[in-house]
């Protein structure tokens, strides 16, 4: 299974990368989408739980390209399957706009 949570402002990058993976040969019933609790996650990652899944997480971070790898049991209770679990979080680094900062605030 591959989860696709959205680290970032840009709403259609998700649906983009489930694109690029179902269009590559993934399944669409074990590609889901969900947003992530954070809106500023910096790089693009590839999360795995299990070891013997390393060598999958890569394949999937050379696939959608440039992203980080990392294992990490921090999803792995959305896995109720047993089946392999990978986690892209979509960073910041896949905007297509900068992101807005605040403006600054004259002095007094």
């Amino acid at each position: 299974d591959c989860l696709l949570s959205r680290g970032l402002g840009d709403v259609y990058k998700r649906q983009q990368m489930r694109d690029l993976l179902i269009n590559n040969g993934w399944a669409a019933d074990v590609v889901f989408a969900s947003d992530s609790a954070s809106q500023d996650f910096s790089t693009t990652t590839v999360y795995y739980v299990a070891e013997e899944d390393e060598l999958a997480a890569l394949g999937l971070a050379n696939l959608i390209g440039g992203a980080a790898v990392e294992q990490s049991d921090f999803y792995s209770d959305l896995n109720d399957t047993g089946a392999k679990q990978l986690t892209v979080v979509i960073g910041l680094d896949r905007a297509t706009t900068a992101p807005e900062t605040p403006a600054d605030t004259p002095a007094p």
